[in-house]
């Protein structure tokens, strides 16, 4: 009896000996902490777009006949850096202090080695911490990308800046990394194509490697968003991540822009007109309207209007004011060639597949599917649609509700000009990704990643112009492939995008739960266990009685 209970012992502890443990990420509040003097060209982007007539506009107020830098301009990159208001900690003492003439005159932190008062604001530039210790910046592309161009067109400004650490996510390997930023909705891999009229996803070896204005695509509907504040949106108002983006998939799926290359200034005003009759008749309760954004954004996303800044009343009032800012915009930004090119690059290889409404659904009796969602695409050469296979989809419905912060709207304002995006942590999605391999030869296959709707079922298929089926297949299997591999990794080394609010997670590496895993030596070990410790228990009983 005693040597079956000791033999019982010693293979229960063998049991846990060799049971693995699984680390588990979890979500958590995370103060940021800042690190300062971090050069901008160090920084990871985290989206390919940037709207560059946004950035235009900012540069007529930063610098005065391109020759010197405005009180406009350090009042904004002091707070960018986040000396609010003037306010800053002492280097030695770290006592509260404030100055508002040298917030509009010097660079803080290089004049008086300043520290940040957490207390009274934040930083627009944060980032998350990756895999070999790189940061990946979650805000403040445009910023960045303001200052880098200020440095390079007249040799002034300044080319470091403070930087908020809201996560760490260097103990991640690269996969495991980009999936975290995925399933988070840190990152936004798509961009408007000007050739295709179309928010098109595209591959992660793809995406700018730095901060630099011609590394970027050029975004006419981010950079537009900027001056249809006040007259539509409210960036006050903004609680999720990537709103600026969303609203141009919303417009582009209009089609109104679709005779606009964005290459003149008239272009821009045009589209400037249309967006703003759009908005309109959109927070009028425009059937049309409502129903083409709930398609393009709140089923696709899980969003609705209001969330991504949407007013309750146009505001006409507003507009001569927006316009003229615009008109500022357009004049510095045309007689500047360096703010009118676009990286076109990044979508070589891409074949654009315009994601489904319900209104363009129907049944195709030739197939087995039920419910197969047919799109049509501006495709010149049904042939080649049908053979590339381009992965795309709709995000999981999310339930996020993370604040986006915009940039600032007046000269005088001390909000950043800062791309702003988060995260809810309380976030149920778990985003997907898919790849797809744009060349053959390469030894890195570049990646398309994109959420994977719930409704998986749903196979869509893009037909082209001309009626024919093989192509509708081809596209079908093409869609069928990005749900079976919605757990892949779909995102390239070091140069994937993300994005994240203020409030961001970090993964807790120290929280640990057992995991039996699938091992069968584990399985039998557990079996011979409880057996012996069943067999002791009997003998044990037989002795009592």
């Amino acid at each position: 009896m005693k040597k079956i209970t000791q033999l019982s012992i010693v293979i229960l502890l063998l049991i846990f000996a060799f049971l693995p443990f699984k680390t588990v990420t979890a979500e958590a509040s995370l103060s940021p902490t800042v690190v300062y003097d971090v050069p901008i060209s160090s920084l990871h982007p985290t989206q390919a777009g940037i709207g560059k007539i946004q950035i235009s506009y900012k540069l007529t107020e930063y610098l005065a006949n391109d020759a010197a830098l405005t009180a406009s301009f350090f009042e904004d990159f002091n707070e960018d850096n986040g000396y609010i208001k003037g306010n800053y900690l002492t280097a030695d003492t770290q006592t509260p202090k404030q100055d508002k003439n040298l917030l509009k005159t010097v660079n803080m932190r290089e004049e008086l080695g300043g520290l940040v008062n957490p207390a009274l604001g934040s930083l627009s530039v944060q980032v998350v911490i990756g895999p070999h210790k790189e940061y990946y910046a979650i805000d403040g592309h445009h910023g960045s990308n303001t200052n880098q161009l200020i440095k390079e067109m007249t040799g002034l400004g300044y080319d470091k800046i403070n930087v908020a650490v809201t996560a760490d996510y260097s103990d991640l390997d690269e996969k495991t990394f980009w999936q975290t930023m995925l399933a988070q909705k840190y990152m936004y891999p798509k961009a408007y194509n000007v050739a295709t009229h179309q928010y098109e996803t595209i591959s992660g070896l793809k995406l700018p490697k730095q901060m630099n204005n011609q590394l970027f695509v050029n975004d006419p509907f981010r950079g537009l968003n900027y001056f249809w504040r006040s007259t539509a949106i409210n960036k006050d108002t903004i609680s999720v991540p990537f709103a600026e983006f969303y609203w141009g998939e919303f417009m582009s799926r209009t089609h109104e822009f679709d005779d606009l290359n964005f290459q003149t200034p008239d272009d821009y005003q045009t589209a400037f007109e249309r967006g703003n009759a759009i908005f309109e008749k959109l927070i009028a309760g425009d059937a049309k309207y409502t129903y083409l954004f709930s398609e393009v954004v709140t089923k696709q996303y899980g969003i609705t209007a209001n969330q991504i800044g949407l007013q309750d009343s146009y505001s006409a009032a507003k507009l001569a004011k927006q316009q003229d800012k615009l008109d500022t915009a357009k004049a510095y930004m045309f007689s500047h060639p360096n703010l009118t090119t676009s990286n076109q690059a990044v979508f070589d290889g891409n074949t654009p597949v315009e994601p489904p409404t319900s209104e363009d659904s129907s049944t195709d009796d030739n197939t087995s599917t039920s419910n197969d969602e047919t799109s049509s695409t501006d495709s010149a050469d049904s042939s080649s649609s049908a053979s590339e296979s381009d992965t795309s989809g709709s995000d999981t419905n999310s339930s996020d509700t993370a604040t986006s912060s915009t940039d600032g709207e007046n000269s005088s304002s001390s909000a950043s000009e800062s791309d702003t995006s988060g995260s809810d942590t309380n976030s149920s999605d778990t985003a997907t990704s898919s790849t797809d391999s744009a060349d053959n030869s390469s030894s890195a296959s570049e990646s398309d990643t994109s959420g994977s709707d719930t409704n998986a079922s749903d196979t869509e298929t893009s037909s082209t112009a001309s009626d024919d089926s093989s192509s509708s297949k081809s596209q079908k299997n093409s869609s069928e492939r990005e749900t079976s591999s919605s757990t892949d990794a779909a995102i390239s080394p070091a140069e994937q995008t993300h994005s994240s609010d203020k409030t961001a997670t970090t993964q807790i590496a120290d929280s640990t739960l057992p995991h039996t895993g699938d091992s069968p030596i584990q399985f039998w070990l557990i079996l011979l266990g409880a057996a012996c410790v069943i067999t002791a228990g009997i003998k044990f009983y037989r002795l009592k009685e």
